[in-house]
């Protein structure tokens, strides 16, 4: 009998609702809704053979539903208004957020909004863009709010609407009525995406699973001191949070909410974040769900000797809850590898993968289990047309398989008459099998403590008699306070654009338990939970020097050598937060040449060849991709339509050290790829093994940089 291959997508966004207006602040929901949510329910609806698991956060889909029923939208609203009508902050608000989609996928192929991107600047400084918005005309600006609400829609939605063809095709020069189109198509896909999922559910093809309501980290609502047992380096904050009742409203919340929405429970639930303690399951397990899932670190944190990795590929329990561990390679490989490369080879590469993990299960053979879980929102718009040339070869292919049989969760356990079990539930999430992502940074911490002491004030006002409806109306707006989203960005290491935006909706809602129970405003809810603007690193820094690395075969160069070159520093990816394969980007020039420097994370204890480096330079619509040799040396192809034309072997002095397989350093002439001085080029760098990329970097556009003229040194002298 075939073995079980399980997808679980988790489809995810936090309450962007202010609860003083009822206005979305920001437009994920509704982007989303007309883009992948509706396009992979499509996919599905095609191929009815492929089953799996979809989760869908209870926060989510009221804000669907709101969305149906006339919900505003502050970015619709902002691109609505008439460009005449703008000021400077609004026009300048236009220019940083409506760029807010993959550029390689949606900005690139559209002459128009390329046009805009250069003339905003690819990486601008802060506070550059309010200024900006004055060199804008009327017209640029509303042809980018049509192209920026056009971009987001996908390919299901798209499917036979000869309008939006047309609009496509006009590409610029819009006016009121194209505008009014793109945004009515939007709320008509959102419109679409719920009755969809309902039909897939009810045929038996998918099965939908929850998450708690507001999509909580229930380990630190039930023990806010959980989150030093897996980092005892980690400082707690000063009033540690001990909520479990919080936690199992959250989660009957959910439940009760999912019923509604679908007309069936949940039989089980994706954790948020992967998160899981064996308090939390023992409240999962008293609100009658019956499966949990989370990453495979969990799996091995929880076991006190060493077991067979194929012990991953089956079913476990532990308090009567059944357990399913995500195979973290290959689902990160899907989140965020296999957009970059070919489909064919990306699809081949994740059968082969599962048949081999399913092949070691130490389960009994007909129930051996390929957990395959991630973000099921963010990873398409990096795809080639947007997903959908992916998604219908992995279905089709899954489906038609003799050795793996896609299904969901439930089908699985339902069949599966065996668990191994579980004696203790390592207290972490799918990052990194702790919680420091959401506590113990100043921030976060601080954060925590603003909710305990708000919290404790609606404990008071309900021991006091405080009439019943206002406290409900309290407890809903610390259970929002007490979601996950806000702590993931206060602190290290996420930030975004909207951290202020973020930071004030937190702060919102937690004033909004106190505005009910009639208590006034703590003095400390009107103050950035952060403190102000981020201090981080920036993530992208141009050279400000000439550099002489003196690249030679056999080992890389010191770090010092690279002084004054220009850094990328790889984030961490918000959908996922896997820990990236480079850590670091290092490029720059010397009179003569062009060099790069990519280090691999130790973390990672990938080795690489030299073949399996690959740097694409663009220089307008003129593109080379360079790689390197088993000899040390290296070969340049140059891009002729969609085909590459291979250009031979570099010149001495272009070296690609092969004694440290996690750094690459790479050195070629600038003659050699015909730049010139004053010219502003792009670099990409990509990791390939058997033609599969296993990551971009970045994931998305390019790093931007000009070639140095004889006033470099000089325009950029430092101390």
């Amino acid at each position: 009998m075939p073995a079980s291959v399980a997808f679980l997508l988790h489809m995810h966004q936090p309450s962007y609702v202010d609860p003083r207006t009822g206005r979305a602040e920001l437009p994920w929901v509704r982007l989303h809704a007309a883009s992948a949510y509706l396009d992979v329910a499509t996919a599905l609806d095609d191929e009815p053979a492929m089953h799996l698991t979809v989760n869908f956060v209870p926060s989510l889909v009221a804000q669907l539903e709101g969305l149906v029923n006339g919900a505003s939208c502050a970015w619709e609203e902002l691109s609505m208004r008439p460009p005449s009508t703008l000021s400077a902050d609004d026009r300048g608000s236009i220019l940083e957020r409506f760029f807010s989609v993959n550029w390689g996928r949606s900005v690139e192929p559209r002459a128009r909004y390329r046009e805009l991107l250069d003339k905003r600047g690819r990486s601008p400084q802060p506070g550059e863009l309010r200024q900006r918005g004055g060199l804008f005309s009327d017209g640029e600006l509303r042809d980018l709010s049509v192209l920026f609400n056009l971009a987001w829609i996908g390919w299901a939605a798209r499917r036979g609407d000869a309008e939006l063809e047309k609009l496509e095709k006009k590409g610029r020069n819009f006016d009121a009525s194209d505008l009014a189109l793109v945004l009515g198509r939007i709320r008509a896909a959102a419109a679409k995406v719920l009755p969809l999922w309902r039909k897939l559910a009810a045929r038996g093809q998918v099965e939908l699973s929850a998450s708690p309501f507001y999509h909580p980290i229930v380990p630190l609502l039930c023990d806010g001191a959980s989150a030093a047992r897996a980092r005892p380096d980690l400082p707690l904050p000063k009033r540690v949070l001990r909520a479990p009742d919080d936690a199992r409203r959250q989660i009957v919340r959910g439940r009760d909410a999912h019923t509604r929405a679908f007309g069936v429970a949940p039989a089980g639930m994706w954790p948020p974040e992967g998160s899981v303690s064996d308090e939390a399951l023992a409240v999962y397990a008293e609100a009658g769900v019956g499966w949990l899932a989370t990453d495979e670190g969990i799996l091995w944190r929880s076991i006190d000797v060493p077991i067979p990795r194929g012990s991953l590929y089956r079913a476990w329990r532990r308090e009567g809850v059944d357990l399913v561990f995500r195979d973290r390679e290959i689902s990160d490989r899907l989140g965020f590898a296999y957009a970059h490369g070919d489909t064919d080879a990306s699809v081949n590469d994740l059968m082969r993968r599962a048949e081999a993990a399913a092949a070691s299960s130490t389960a009994p053979a007909d129930e051996a289990l390929v957990p395959i879980i991630l973000d099921g929102e963010n990873a398409w718009a990096a795809y080639p047309g947007g997903g959908e040339p992916f998604l219908r070869r992995l279905f089709a292919t899954l489906a038609g398989s003799r050795t793996l049989k896609p299904v969901s969760i439930g089908e699985h356990l339902a069949r599966a008459k065996s668990r191994a079990t579980l004696s203790r539930l390592h207290a972490g999430s799918w990052i990194d099998s702790d919680f420091h992502i959401w506590s113990g940074d100043p921030v976060k911490n601080r954060g925590w403590e603003l909710v305990a002491d708000v919290r404790s004030r609606l404990v008071a006002a309900t021991a006091r008699g405080v009439d019943e409806a206002k406290l409900e109306a309290a407890r809903e707006s610390l259970s929002a306070a007490e979601g996950s989203d806000w702590f993931w960005w206060f602190g290290e290491p996420f930030h975004s654009n909207e951290d202020a935006l973020f930071d004030k909706l937190f702060r919102t809602h937690l004033a909004a338990v106190l505005a009910a129970i009639g208590e006034p405003i703590m003095p400390a809810l009107e103050l950035p939970v952060g403190g102000g603007p981020s201090s981080a690193a920036p993530v992208f820094e141009a050279p400000f020097a000439l550099i002489r690395p003196g690249i030679a075969a056999g080992g890389a160069t010191s770090a010092w050598a690279w002084r004054g070159s220009g850094r990328f520093r790889v984030p961490r990816g918000a959908a996922m937060a896997v820990l990236p394969l480079l850590t670091e980007v290092r490029f720059g020039f010397d009179a003569e040449r062009l060099f790069v420097r990519a280090e691999t994370a130790p973390e990672r204890r990938v080795e690489l060849t030299a073949a399996e480096w690959e740097l694409e330079l663009r220089l307008g619509a003129a593109v080379r991709r360079i790689r390197g040799g088993s000899d040390g040396g290296w070969r340049i192809w140059r891009a002729d339509g969609d085909a590459f034309i291979d250009e031979g072997v570099g010149t001495p002095g272009a070296i690609w050290p092969l004694e440290n397989p996690r750094v690459m350093e790479l050195g070629v002439p600038l003659s050699r790829l015909e730049l010139s001085p004053g010219q502003v080029i792009e670099v990409v760098i990509r990791v390939l093994r058997s033609e599969v990329t296993l990551g971009r970097f970045p994931t998305d556009g390019a790093l931007p940089f000009t070639v140095p003229d004889d006033g470099f040194e000089a325009e950029n002298w430092t101390v």
